[in-house]
């Protein structure tokens, strides 16, 4: 019950216009639940509206027919004509599914975790890794392009666990664009990484890695060579090297 009274801003509607005080907001009762009781208290729902609207980064218009600035007694809650609000319902019969198997789990600590929608969206509404959208971006319009879009977000949501704004983010987006056979835009990326973490020797390793795609193997082993000046310790380094025959 917890849970479903969690999500209910996507998914709990006022009644049918003709049935319904024109003009009133909230209304006196709820229609068009799918999941969620139909007696669930009204403004218990309205509360909960303004806590997973935050919880998604989005406002009312994202799921619910109406525009932007107007009255909330002026929208079409009832409607189901936004696909977000229909895959919404899907999204919480999947999270009403997954808090049932947790709660199966043998020994579970009490208090347990529970799943809501914040728990994978953290902000956005489309809750998808910083290293898959900086790719996306790269492999579609180039190296600028996955730049752009990096400190865009990096600048939007820096601070906030909407993304990861670690090393791995980037590191890992260059790979997968170097696997596409766009080594260049990839060391981009490396060198946008470097600037944010200078003194990793995984983004010099990297570096080599891609180079070693370029068949650039002088260039190759000066990254490796630079990794282990930022770490002596760093075995891969090492085994790079050694690959390429020009030991340390």
């Amino acid at each position: 019950m917890r849970q479903l009274k969690v999500l209910a801003f996507l998914f709990l509607v006022p009644a049918p216009v003709h049935a319904q005080v024109a003009g009133k907001f909230p209304p006196d009762s709820l229609v068009n639940t799918k999941v969620i009781p139909h007696d669930t208290p009204v403004r218990e729902v309205v509360g909960t509206m303004r806590n997973i609207s935050q919880g998604l980064g989005v406002r009312c218009p994202f799921c619910h027919v109406g525009k932007e600035g107007e009255p909330l007694s002026q929208f079409d809650f009832p409607s189901d004509q936004k696909r977000n609000k229909r895959v919404a319902r899907e999204m919480m019969w999947m999270v009403q599914e997954i808090n049932h198997r947790i709660d199966t789990i043998p020994d579970r600590p009490s208090p347990g975790v529970t799943v809501n929608c914040r728990t994978c969206h953290r902000g956005v509404s489309r809750p998808v890794p910083l290293e898959t959208i900086v790719t996306e971006a790269t492999l579609a319009g180039g190296a600028d392009s996955g730049t752009r879009v990096y400190r865009s977000l990096r600048d939007r949501f820096f601070g906030r666990d909407a993304y990861d704004f670690g090393e791995n983010s980037l590191d890992g987006a260059a790979l997968q664009v170097a696997q596409k056979g766009k080594a260049d835009e990839a060391l981009h990326l490396l060198s946008l990484n470097e600037g944010f973490f200078p003194g990793s020797s995984r983004v010099a390793v990297l570096r080599g890695d891609v180079l070693l795609m370029r068949a650039d193997t002088a260039a190759a082993a000066a990254a490796f060579r630079e990794a282990l000046r930022r770490d002596s310790t760093d075995g891969e380094a090492m085994a790079r090297l050694r690959a390429i025959g020009a030991g340390r």
